[in-house]
């Protein structure tokens, strides 16, 4: 399936999904008259810009998404662009991806049929998991290496995912993966480091990575 963009209809649809789960229809002569602008006395506006926000951010493609050509690769831009933006492995940790991906497809699940979005199979959805788990987040399941900027990294980074093992990039990496998940803060309303703090982040990790501290680019002003 393409990663095209989903009509709003569409995406009100996934979104009214779970806050409709558990809740039982009003009897027929109970039922108060609903405006257009409410499906089960929920604000559709509120539920789509929820939706909105918690969805994966954009500029994923599937050429760019790690080992392209795998099976779960795949899968993943089939069946996930269904309803919103291709997610990367890396937004969640191995730890964290079983409990997001099984959300997900209780999601799908309820989806009714006219909604035409594609499901996987059982197979597929092992397929993806294992997948996401494959090239997830890589945690630092040590102590962090001393060092100036050690307690700036672990107090920003830790605002949104668990702390990246310092080594999963190389010191020229570094300052345009610390500028991505900047942009990607401002994306999901959390509050930035100053550009004095992302120069100490991008200097510590090029230390402890073993590389040579590299001067980043200023982070951009918040509107």
């Amino acid at each position: 399936m393409s990663n095209a963009r989903v009509s709003w209809g569409w995406i009100a649809i996934c979104a009214l999904v779970l806050a409709g789960c558990g809740q039982r229809e009003p009897a027929a002569d109970k039922a108060p008259a609903q405006s257009a602008a409410t499906t089960n006395g929920v604000n559709d506006k509120l539920v789509m810009a929820a939706a909105l926000v918690a969805l994966p951010p954009p500029g994923v493609t599937a050429a760019s998404l790690p080992e392209p050509e795998s099976e779960g690769s795949k899968f993943l831009a089939e069946f996930c662009t269904g309803c919103h933006n291709l997610p990367s492995p890396t937004i969640h940790s191995a730890t964290d991806w079983p409990s997001v991906a099984r959300r997900m497809w209780l999601r799908m699940d309820l989806l009714p049929p006219d909604a035409s979005i594609k499901i996987p199979t059982i197979q597929q959805r092992q397929a993806i998991l294992n997948y996401l788990l494959n090239n997830a987040l890589k945690v630092s399941n040590t102590t962090l290496p001393d060092g100036a900027g050690r307690a700036t990294f672990s107090e920003i980074c830790s605002r949104c995912h668990a702390l990246p093992d310092p080594k999963n990039h190389s010191a020229a990496d570094w300052p345009a993966v610390v500028m991505r998940m900047s942009d990607r803060m401002y994306q999901m309303k959390v509050d930035r480091p100053t550009p004095a703090q992302t120069q100490e982040i991008i200097a510590y990790l090029n230390k402890v990575s073993g590389g040579r501290t590299k001067q980043a680019p200023a982070a951009p002003a918040k509107e």
